[in-house]
């Protein structure tokens, strides 16, 4: 009974979740912190803990993750609610706006690759 009652809990969350996305604006990432930790993965597989390196990785991502947010918000009121439901997921794995502008793009690229005869 325990755990149906969490099964249906945790369904109820992610569907919230999903049509939160989708029904609101663009959810907010915390970029120094997503930058932060990949900067530190950058620095460990390339075996490099120099601060220079450290500085370049987490300027790349911010100037990446900002351009990708700025993309996204200008787009948002075009992007179908669904693609949004099925994108837009900061609480399912690690949010991006890199990761969530790639699935949308590919998205859009679906149905138009469907529609073609």
């Amino acid at each position: 009974m325990i755990v149906r009652t969490f099964v249906i809990a945790s369904a109820a969350v992610i569907l919230l979740t999903a049509l939160a996305a989708a029904a609101g604006g663009v959810p907010t990432i915390d970029l120094e912190k997503r930058c932060r930790t990949s900067a530190n993965s950058t620095q460990s597989l390339m075996g490099n803990n120099s601060r220079e390196t450290f500085d370049k990785a987490f300027q790349a991502c911010l100037s990446s993750e900002q351009a990708a947010r700025t993309a996204i918000l200008a787009a948002w009121k075009d992007i179908p609610p669904s693609y949004k439901s099925f994108c837009v997921r900061p609480r399912v794995y690690s949010p991006s706006y890199i990761e969530w502008i790639a699935c949308l793009e590919m998205q859009i690229d679906l149905k138009r690759l469907r529609s073609q005869p």
